[in-house]
């Protein structure tokens, strides 16, 4: 049978990620399931890592829009929203953010970079490391918490700039029977990020005094990991639930040999 696609990987990208999943079906296909715009990769290619990377690095800008061609869409990675983080610790940190968006990461020169891949299909695995140089991240926060004897509070408009950033993805793939066929199908997907740089601009902080928020703001940009700490879970969840919902968008009519077909 001819195969409708092949392995590709295909994602999140975004960073925060989820390029990399989109691509991870690829196309060469005689039916309309997938566009003809992603190179097949097959299992017993020389160098199947390779490959794969390949084809994500040139698939990274549609990531963007989530339009493959052909009446192919997927969920947008550009930008990558998340409607509310709420995070408390005790009466030292409250935090509220909301309409979060994190862009960048499809960019055609600064986008992201798969530096690290590896697939096992004896284990049915695949784990991806993504270098993201440059997000920004634009939300509304309301904020109380301290930095050292710093008592910082304040609400408005928050700018975050994040250079740097690494993602970690592991990737869990199974086969479905339905009707006497073998449909591909994705474990929901885990990720870990670990951010490089930042620096923060957080308006309006003590009330928008100038001379208080440019103190509230320092003391942030030099301690970022106090902010950064609190709000790393919650973007984890977030971006591991987005990037399996593109999974499942890519592979919901696929059979487990088309996906990893044979040269």
């Amino acid at each position: 049978m001819q195969p409708r696609f092949s392995l590709r990987i295909a994602c999140w990208g975004q960073p925060m990620a989820s390029a990399l999943l989109v691509v991870l079906l690829a196309v060469n296909h005689s039916g309309a399931l997938f566009p003809p715009v992603l190179k097949a990769c097959p299992r017993n290619t020389t160098d199947l890592n390779q490959c794969i990377i390949d084809v994500v690095t040139e698939l990274r800008p549609r990531l963007a829009t989530g339009d493959l061609g052909e009446n192919f869409t997927i969920t947008s990675l550009e930008p990558i929203t998340i409607d509310r983080l709420t995070i408390e610790r005790g009466e030292n940190f409250k935090a509220n953010f909301t309409n979060f968006r994190i862009s960048g990461a499809t960019h055609e020169k600064t986008g992201f970079v798969v530096k690290k891949l590896k697939t096992d299909l004896n284990t049915r695995q695949i784990n991806a490391t993504l270098l993201l140089p440059k997000l920004q991240v634009n939300s509304k926060y309301d904020l109380k918490m301290s930095i050292l004897v710093l008592q910082i509070n304040g609400k408005g408009d928050l700018q975050v700039n994040l250079t740097d950033t690494r993602v970690s993805l592991k990737l869990t793939f199974y086969n479905e029977t339905v009707d006497g066929e073998e449909y591909f199908r994705f474990n929901p997907i885990t990720l870990r990020v670990k951010f490089g740089k930042a620096r923060f601009y957080l308006k309006n902080l003590f009330n928008g005094d100038p001379t208080l928020e440019a103190i509230g703001n320092q003391a942030i940009n030099e301690n970022p990991d106090v902010l950064l700490d609190e709000v790393k879970n919650g973007i984890e969840e977030n971006l591991a639930q987005l990037f399996s919902k593109i999974a499942s968008e890519v592979v919901k009519d696929a059979l487990f040999d088309e996906v990893f077909p044979w040269s």
